[in-house]
């Protein structure tokens, strides 16, 4: 069974995973260990809360790995978090965030690919057109996304540009120095002014996009599951299904999909 670990340069960035027969696979993502304003439980916290899982595969943003102030706290839950699943005997699949860009895996494929799990950023050839990063940095951002020509008709090409974007600005702390609690969350929700525009129309088009996704490059796949857009949300376009599971972040829910043999079993609210 392939290592989520893998060094990317040793392997592609899809993986492709066959559980054991009878064995339940729990999806889950955008835990964000580590930053200010995550709300999950701690490792021990969610480990006990998997009795009977024997699979857990991290859908993206796992912890806050790239260089910010949360890094070094992010990086160490995410060590406890592997060790605590080896110890439980719970094999911890990672794929790759615009968080957490060092995960090897950017895709994971189950059950000879009619299930695939990916983020979600690479929806996007601007991995989150509403982001700061991108916003002050579009001259660059597009300038990145001409030196991928097969983007649009290679997966792996297109999995590659979603990393090389995250990689390619570091975080922009908007709030730095702002004492007032009530002015940062203005302008974390609200500035610049085409921000929350674009974060509403990212949530309203996200299933349609992840079918078009599917339809494109994975014409095989018939459940995918994502996150990254902090909202959980369920569609179903004719043969295919795509599940988002929210995210432990403030003024989100986190959900889990729980599956067995190929075969959901559920998709519900954590504890629930």
């Amino acid at each position: 069974m392939p290592d989520s670990r893998t060094s990317p340069a040793a392997a592609s960035c899809i993986i492709r995973i066959e559980p054991a027969p009878g064995v339940r696979v729990r999806f889950i993502s955008d835990m964000h260990y580590g930053h200010e304003r995550c709300e999950a439980p701690t490792p021990r916290e969610l480990v006990d809360g998997m009795e009977g899982i024997g699979m857990l595969v991290v859908v993206g943003d796992m912890a806050e790995t790239r260089q910010c102030p949360w890094q070094e706290r992010g990086m160490a839950l995410r060590e406890e978090l592997r060790r605590l699943c080896t110890e439980r005997g719970i094999q911890l699949v990672e794929i790759s965030g615009n968080h957490d860009p060092d995960a090897p895996a950017l895709m994971a494929l189950f059950w000879q690919g009619r299930v695939a799990a990916m983020h979600g950023h690479a929806l996007y050839k601007e991995v989150a057109p509403w982001s700061w990063e991108y916003l002050r940095n579009k001259k660059a951002c597009r300038e990145l996304i001409a030196t991928f020509p097969d983007c649009d008709t290679d997966l792996e090409s297109r999995l590659e540009l979603s990393r090389a974007m995250c990689t390619l600005t570091p975080p922009i702390m908007r709030r730095e120095g702002i004492k007032n609690r009530y002015l940062r969350s203005f302008l974390h929700c609200f500035w610049p002014p085409q921000r929350p525009m674009r974060i509403v129309w990212g949530w309203l088009t996200c299933g349609r996009r992840a079918e078009r996704f599917i339809r494109r490059f994975l014409p095989g796949t018939e459940t995918l599951i994502l996150g990254h857009f902090h909202r959980y949300g369920h569609w179903t376009y004719g043969k295919r299904t795509i599940f988002n599971t929210g995210a432990w972040f403030k003024h989100a829910t986190p959900y889990a999909v729980d599956m067995q043999d190929g075969h959901i079993i559920s998709y519900s609210k954590w504890g629930h």
